[in-house]
């Protein structure tokens, strides 16, 4: 348990310090040296969007269908509108895998030069975790989301056409604090793709719209529902915006999606950003503005205004709590579980893996070097089990005891 608390304590640390969030586009558009081309489209909602924007209209085009008007404002736009913007749309995203938990999963948003959309694309396993997402880094101010209804993607799965076999979760967040406590909300990407191929006609090049309203979003802590909390409130504005795939529903307790599929994983995204029901019956039709991607802070700027306290514990985490380490308890597990082997025979197995790189020396000298590191940090985590990890599970067990029998409210464990 160790593996998954200190890590969740270190990210939890890690989190607070990267206080910032959004520009806001109101602001942002303000000043002309700071804006990038970008799409404010005025859409009917029962009409699905269009195919990718590989010749865009410098024109505005109107349509005779007549619905119900909403405005869709992007925030983060990777269509080929405007190179710059796309780039800076896709370097905006850090990583936030089940690493952070033990796990062992990988994934990252990349801008795909040449073509009108980034990739979200990974591989998910069960192993130790089950989720990959990926979240906004530190931003200068809150983004301005008043007047606005929720957040739209545009998207579509190219790795399979199981989009079903996945928990598909969109994350605001409403404070600076970083902390673990979110506001997340579900969607239903396969029956969004399926609804967009029903209006379009070539199957081979279909985008989904995915709509998720501000009022389906709720607090959580992990995958967990946190019972009775806040309705998610706007009007501060929003810090930052985050998606997951996960093996995990939303619930108050741990909940797991029967029959998922693990694996590779692909997901093109043309656009993030707001929708707006202006509940009036006109002609569809679209408008290019003007509007810029929220700054972020420099990797070293981010580093700079951490704690005091989260820079001592960092170098400690890295020689106790790694991917490789990970990566490697879970080959051995398989080498024992799934083949049958012996600690030594596996061992064995992995010089002999590592000799056709390197020769038979240095792979004997490595492997003993990992032996060694994976020793001391076995014997790290026990002792820390016996003075800090369970000292303070008797604590907390008895904190929310005294809580429950008070009438107030209680977190969610997220071992439950």
């Amino acid at each position: 348990m160790i593996a998954i608390r200190l890590p969740l304590l270190i990210s939890s640390l890690g989190m607070l310090w990267t206080s910032h969030a959004f520009s806001s586009i109101s602001s942002s558009t303000a000043n002309p040296a700071r804006c990038n081309s970008i799409r404010q489209i005025t859409h009917a909602r029962n009409i699905a969007p269009s195919s990718p924007r590989t010749n865009h209209r410098a024109t505005p085009t109107t349509t005779t269908n007549f619905a119900l008007q909403a405005t869709y404002t992007p925030v983060f736009d990777f269509t080929l509108n405007d190179p710059t913007t796309k780039q800076k749309s896709a370097s905006s995203f850090e990583r936030i895998d089940d690493a952070i938990m033990g796990g062992i999963s990988l994934s990252s948003l990349r801008d795909i030069p040449d073509q009108p959309y980034a990739s979200w694309s990974g591989v998910c396993r069960t192993d130790g975790g089950g989720f990959c997402g990926m979240r906004t880094q530190p931003f200068t101010s809150p983004l301005n989301a008043t007047n606005q209804e929720g957040v739209y993607l545009d998207c579509k799965l190219v790795s399979d056409d199981e989009a079903n076999r996945r928990m598909w979760k969109m994350t605001v967040r409403t404070d600076s604090s970083r902390g673990e406590m979110v506001y997340q909300a579900e969607y239903d990407l396969q029956k969004a793709m399926d609804e967009a191929k029903k209006n379009d006609d070539n199957d081979d090049d279909v985008w989904a719209r995915v709509i998720v309203p501000f009022d389906k979003f709720q607090q959580v802590r992990g995958p967990k529902i946190m019972p009775d909390g806040p309705k998610l409130n706007v009007t501060g504005g929003i810090f930052q915006i985050g998606m997951t795939l996960s093996k995990f529903k939303m619930a108050q307790k741990t909940t797991v999606l029967e029959d998922f599929r693990p694996g590779f994983f692909d997901m093109h995204i043309q656009g993030i950003g707001f929708y707006h029901d202006q509940g009036v019956a006109i002609p569809a039709k679209e408008q290019i503005l003007s509007s810029s991607v929220p700054d972020t802070l420099s990797k070293k700027e981010a580093q700079k205004k951490r704690p005091l306290l989260l820079k001592m514990i960092l170098p400690i985490s890295k020689i106790l709590f790694s991917e490789k380490a990970n990566r490697r308890k879970s080959a051995m597990r398989i080498l024992r579980e799934e083949r049958n082997m012996s600690r030594s025979k596996a061992i064995l197995f992995g010089i002999r893996s590592r000799k056709k790189s390197m020769g038979i020396f240095p792979s004997i000298i490595k492997s003993l070097g990992i032996i060694s590191i994976d020793s001391f940090r076995a014997v790290i985590k026990n002792v820390l089990k016996l003075v800090l990890v369970y000292p303070f599970r008797v604590v907390g067990a008895f904190v929310r005891m005294v809580k429950q029998m008070l009438g107030m409210k209680v977190k969610p464990s997220l071992r439950e």
